[in-house]
């Protein structure tokens, strides 16, 4: 008999709520919500490749019309590719943070 209510303590979690209240839930409750919580898709995760990709392809076409322009074929073009990639790493740490 003792066993048996064992197990049934063993089947239930305790959360603590916004309002600071310990509240009692099931196995079966804890599974449902941690599912809902896997299938959400953080909104930051989608823009990744824009943070990283988009200002180092900015710094190659400015880098490029530049040298065109001035007739300094691969300085522009270098400097604005170390620059970009300077914005992807910022970018990345400003996601990280954020997260």
């Amino acid at each position: 008999m003792a066993d048996d209510k064992i197990k049934k303590e063993e089947e239930s979690y305790f959360e603590i709520d916004k309002a600071g209240n310990l509240n009692r839930i099931k196995n079966k409750e804890l599974k449902i919500r941690n599912l809902k919580r896997n299938r959400q898709i953080d909104p930051n995760a989608l823009n990744i490749g824009f943070y990283l990709i988009t200002p180092i392809i900015i710094g190659v076409i400015l880098g490029s019309v530049m040298d065109n322009w001035l007739k300094t074929k691969p300085t522009f073009t270098i400097i604005l590719i170390f620059l970009g990639m300077i914005a992807s790493i910022y970018n990345l740490f400003k996601l990280v943070k954020n997260a």
